[in-house]
């Protein structure tokens, strides 16, 4: 792999391009794949969709206290994930809406600009 192109760093010559998963990376994605796991026991434990009902006919859900906990451990878990990039990035999101077009006020001849006064 080698270039004749004078921009070519000598320590990138011949060199391969492609990252390759190496056992670190494994490492890393099974740290990624358990704090997800995490993640998701977390907002299930606070938004529980069955257990305990109340006389009100509503799911239980923990004290404040522990909500509170277990919160700041979801969003520190969040920003954690949020922050490493993953080795399969999954579906590609959503395209962004386009902004709308600038539009501009069309421009006054100097006969209609005098005429309101400037």
């Amino acid at each position: 792999m080698t270039s004749d192109a004078a921009g070519d760093r000598e320590q990138d010559v011949g060199r391969r391009h492609r990252r390759q998963l190496g056992e670190p990376d494994l490492i890393l994605d099974r740290y990624r794949d358990a704090m997800r796991a995490e993640l998701a026991d977390l907002l299930d434990e606070l938004r529980p969709a069955t257990g305990q009902l109340t006389i009100a006919g509503d799911i239980e859900r923990p004290k404040l206290e522990q909500r509170r906990a277990l919160w700041d451990l979801a969003v520190k878990l969040g920003r954690e994930l949020a922050g490493m990039p993953a080795a399969d990035p999954g579906p590609a999101p959503l395209a962004a809406v386009p902004a709308a077009p600038k539009r501009t006020a069309p421009r006054l001849k100097a006969a209609a600009r005098r005429q309101l006064g400037g």
